[in-house]
C-alpha cells in the first residue's frame, strides 16, 4: 500500500501540477522548431526594422517573464494551496490567507500582479490589479464560485502584455511557420534554419532534434508536410539537471495524438508522440491549412480537436482516450484566438483499485457550458497588445476526487521547486536567443518601411 500510494501521488502530481508544463512543452516543439529558419523569422515584419521591433516585443516580452521569477510570501502560499486542493475546493474556500478578496458568501478571488522589478519578474497578490501597461507586465484572476455545498466552479483570467506587436502581425508569423516548409527540400531546410538563426537551434537542440522533413509539393500549389522530431534530455542534463530529470520521467513513456477536423471528419493538422519521437503532418497552401487529403478550401471557423494521451507510471498506464472538444477559430484584424470547449467526457484509463469508487462525478466537468479554455491575442490603439488565456471548470467533489486529491497533497516539493527554476531558467535562454537571432536577422532582410508605432495603430490586416 505504500508503493500504491506513492505512485498514486505521482500521478496526481503529474496530471495537476505539471501537466501544464508537459503541453507547454509539446507547443515548444510545434512551433519554435520550423520557427528556427529564415522564411519564418520573416514572418515578423515585411522588412528589417519592422522584424526587429516585432522581434524585440514578442521575445522580449517573454524574456522578461522568465527573468530571475520571485513569488511574494501571500501568492507562493496561496498558490500551494490552491495546488492541494483543486479537486476538493471546499478545503480553501474558507481560508482567508488564499483570497485578495471574499466579495459575497459564495464568491472567493485572487489578484496577482505580474512586474519585472529590479532585474526580476515579481508575482505578487494585491487587492486589485491593474490592466498591464508595460512589456511582460501581467494580471492574474483566479475566482472560485461556490454552486452547492459539494460544487463549485474556477474561473482563472491571465493577460500578458507583449508591447506593440498587432494580433494580425502574429497572425501573419504563424502563416509564415506553416508555410516555412513550402519553400525547398529536406537539405535545403536544414541549412536555413542552421544559418539564420544559430542560438535558437542550439537551445532547442538541447531537447528537440529534426529526425526528418518530408515536404511534397502538389500541383495544386498545395504542400503535404510530414515534420519528425525526436525527444532527448541528454544535451540539457549538464545545466538544468531536475529540469531533464522531469521531462524523462513524464515526457518518455509518454503515447499521445491530437487531431484538428472539420465537422466532416477531414483532418486538417495531426501530431503524434510515442517513444519519445513526435510526429507533425499537416498540409498548407501559402501559410494556410488545408484538409490533409482531397481537394483545398478554406478552413471553417468551428472545427475539432481529438485527443488521446496516456502515460506508464511503473505498472499503471493512465489518461484519456477519446477527448473531442469544439474549436472556435476567431481571426479578425484585432483579435486572433482559440476557443476550446469540452461537453463530452472522455474515456479515462484509471487503475483497477478506483473502480469500486462512484465516477458520476468526473462526468460533471463536461454538463452544461463544458469544460472551456481560451487562448487568443488581441491588440489596440491606445494599449498594449494582450496574449489573453481564460479556463473554465466544475468540480463536483466525491468520494474518488477527494481520494485522488488526498494522494496528492504536498506535491510543491524541493526537487519541484528546482525543476521550476531551471525550467523559466531553460525558456529565458531560448527567448534570448530567438531575440538575438532575429536582430542578427534583420539587417539582410532589407529596409522596407516599419510598421507604425504603438500609439499611432489604426488598423491591423487580417492574418
Amino acid at each position: 500500500m505504500p508503493e500504491l500510494r506513492k505512485r498514486w501521488h505521482e500521478l496526481v502530481l503529474h496530471c495537476r501540477v505539471r501537466g501544464a508544463r508537459f503541453a507547454s512543452l509539446l507547443a515548444l516543439a510545434f512551433v519554435l522548431a520550423p520557427l528556427a529558419c529564415r522564411q519564418a523569422m520573416r514572418g515578423l515584419g515585411p522588412g528589417g526594422a519592422a522584424l526587429e521591433r516585432n522581434a524585440d516585443q514578442l521575445f522580449g516580452a517573454m524574456v522578461v517573464r522568465y527573468t530571475g521569477v520571485s513569488r511574494d510570501p501571500k501568492y507562493e502560499l496561496a498558490r500551494n494551496r490552491l495546488n492541494r486542493s483543486a479537486l476538493v475546493p471546499s478545503h480553501v474556500f474558507d481560508d482567508s490567507t488564499v483570497w485578495s478578496s471574499m466579495p459575497s458568501p459564495v464568491l472567493r478571488a485572487l489578484f496577482v500582479q505580474g512586474l519585472p522589478e529590479d532585474g526580476r519578474y515579481l508575482l505578487a497578490a494585491r487587492g486589485t490589479v491593474t490592466r498591464p501597461t508595460r512589456l511582460g507586465e501581467s494580471r492574474h484572476i483566479i475566482t472560485l464560485a461556490r454552486l452547492a455545498p459539494n460544487e463549485f466552479v474556477w474561473d482563472t483570467d491571465v493577460d500578458f502584455s507583449l508591447g506593440s506587436i498587432s494580433a494580425s502581425e502574429i497572425g501573419s508569423l504563424i502563416a509564415a511557420l506553416l508555410g516555412s516548409a513550402e519553400h525547398g527540400n529536406e537539405p535545403e531546410l536544414r541549412a536555413d534554419y542552421r544559418a539564420a538563426t544559430p542560438r535558437a537551434a542550439t537551445v532547442l537542440g538541447s531537447v528537440f532534434s529534426i529526425d526528418s522533413m518530408h515536404v511534397t509539393a502538389f500541383s495544386d500549389g498545395t504542400s503535404d508536410v510530414n515534420l519528425a522530431l525526436g525527444l532527448h534530455t541528454d544535451g540539457l542534463k549538464p545545466r538544468y539537471p531536475a529540469f531533464a530529470d522531469y521531462l524523462a520521467k513524464y515526457m518518455n513513456p509518454a503515447r499521445y495524438r491530437l487531431s484538428v477536423t472539420d465537422r466532416s471528419g477531414a483532418i486538417w493538422f495531426d501530431v503524434q508522440g510515442a517513444d519519445r519521437l513526435l510526429s507533425i503532418h499537416y498540409r498548407s497552401s501559402q501559410g494556410r491549412l488545408v484538409p490533409l487529403y482531397g481537394a483545398a478550401r478554406t478552413r471553417p471557423d468551428t472545427m475539432e480537436l481529438h485527443l488521446d494521451f496516456t502515460t506508464k507510471l511503473k505498472f499503471f498506464t493512465v489518461g484519456m482516450h477519446n477527448l473531442v472538444t469544439e474549436l472556435i477559430v476567431t481571426d479578425s484584424p484585432h483579435e486572433l484566438a482559440w476557443t476550446f470547449i469540452a461537453r463530452r467526457e472522455p474515456e479515462w484509463s484509471l487503475p483497477l483499485i478506483t473502480e469500486h469508487l462512484i465516477r458520476t462525478p468526473l462526468h460533471k466537468p463536461f454538463e452544461g457550458t463544458g469544460v472551456i479554455f481560451h487562448l487568443g491575442v488581441r491588440d489596440s490603439a491606445d494599449a498594449q497588445t494582450l496574449l489573453e488565456r481564460r479556463a473554465h471548470a466544475t468540480v463536483q467533489e466525491s468520494a474518488i476526487l477527494r481520494f485522488l486529491n488526498s494522494l496528492g497533497s504536498g506535491a510543491m516539493s524541493d526537487l519541484a521547486d528546482r525543476t521550476e527554476r531551471q525550467e523559466e531558467a531553460f525558456l529565458r535562454e531560448l527567448f534570448v536567443a530567438l531575440q538575438a537571432d532575429a536582430r542578427a536577422l534583420a539587417p539582410s532582410l532589407g529596409t522596407a518601411p516599419m510598421a507604425a508605432p504603438e500609439t499611432e495603430k489604426t488598423s491591423a490586416a487580417d492574418p
